[in-house]
């Protein structure tokens, strides 16, 4: 990340709690599209794997509607 943060901006990963990595003392998350942070790229996918059970299928799009299949 081109953005510098510190321990105090961040604490912990949103999908497992666990510290965020550090390199030369500036935390680097992995940061997924909706702006949460996570340890690494596979909390960030469980995360999105979660969501995407509790709320079903994503909502269509427009120009996949018009047509009957």
């Amino acid at each position: 990340m081109s953005e510098g943060f510190t321990r105090k901006d961040i604490a912990c990963c949103a999908f497992c709690g666990k510290r965020l990595p550090t390199v030369n003392g500036e935390v680097q998350p992995w940061r997924a599209t909706d702006g949460q942070f996570f340890c690494n790229e596979f909390c960030a996918d469980d995360a999105e794997e979660v969501r995407f059970r509790r709320h079903g299928r994503a909502e269509r799009k427009a120009h996949e509607r018009d047509f009957f299949f």
